[in-house]
């Protein structure tokens, strides 16, 4: 018996109310029952009260303001505690602000939850800025992202789009230790391949990187200390900790090397050492 739920979209918010209400509104066109907005913008209520004037008399919409931003991770975790309060027995669907719906997503996803009891997450291939992007590989010990698996790598879906059973998890959809990039991953980690349903067909185009900035240092710094952490979390032993540390070393290196060249900035590399010496006091300190 297949098991349909109502679906309430979540999105964070960071500065950026355009996009955001472009992403709302294609929420509301494929029928979702209610959209939470968690803005995340920590500019003392000025992101939060533009939004809530644009979308003012939408019942449909509603917009919490953190006092802090508190990344995406925690944003999500928070925003889908808020849902569960006031909407018990629905899913959430989360979208990036920076992403909008294709005709038919929702009930492309809905059908793949429904389809796969065991799933927690449901996700669709995604165009992402023209190229077509479905499963992505994780491989634990080099960090390397892949189309195809690797030996010793586990799939993960996008944070990007995800249609999320809240009643079928046990824990927070995402680690908070992860404040944006690398939560995703870890997802993957957690969950396992069972857990996660693709849908395999394009649903949500997304612009990508628009509020972090691709090729920042924020953006280059954010991803690498995301892996770094991963690293440590995936590896059970003394031994594993180390080898794949060494591994991450590697693949982040020459990542930081070819990000250089191409952009033809210092920058990748420069937020590769700050990324390696701020996860080494962190290892130093016993806190990863």
């Amino acid at each position: 018996m297949k098991e349909y739920r109502p679906i309430i979209g979540l999105t964070l918010n960071y500065r950026d109310a355009n996009r955001t209400i472009r992403c709302i509104d294609s929420m509301l066109s494929e029928g979702v029952s209610h959209v939470l907005i968690w803005d995340n913008s920590e500019d003392n209520g000025t992101s939060g009260a533009t939004l809530s004037s644009n979308l003012s008399g939408d019942p449909k919409v509603s917009v919490k303001v953190s006092p802090t931003n508190l990344g995406f991770a925690a944003g999500v975790n928070r925003g889908i505690e808020w849902i569960m309060a006031r909407f018990d027995q629905a899913w959430v669907l989360l979208l990036n602000n920076d992403a909008r719906l294709l005709p038919g997503a929702i009930f492309s996803l809905s059908e793949a939850l429904s389809r796969h009891s065991q799933a927690v997450i449901a996700y669709p291939k995604i165009n992402h800025a023209g190229r077509i992007l479905g499963t992505v590989y994780y491989q634990r010990h080099t960090g390397l992202l892949t189309t195809r698996p690797l030996p010793g790598s586990f799939p993960y879906a996008s944070g990007c789009c995800q249609l999320i059973a809240v009643e079928r998890c046990e824990s927070p959809i995402f680690d908070e230790d992860f404040f944006m990039y690398g939560e995703d991953w870890a997802q993957g980690w957690t969950l396992g391949e069972k857990q996660i349903a693709h849908v395999p067909q394009p649903l949500v185009v997304h612009e990508g990187s628009a509020s972090s900035g691709l090729g920042s240092e924020f953006y280059e710094m954010c991803i690498l200390i995301g892996h770094w952490i991963l690293s440590g979390k995936i590896s059970q032993s003394y031994y594993g900790r180390v080898f794949t540390f060494l591994g991450h070393y590697i693949t982040l290196a020459g990542r930081a090397i070819l990000r250089s060249v191409r952009y033809q900035s210092i920058t990748p590399l420069c937020a590769f050492q700050k990324s390696h010496d701020r996860i080494k006091r962190a290892i130093l300190r016993g806190t990863l």
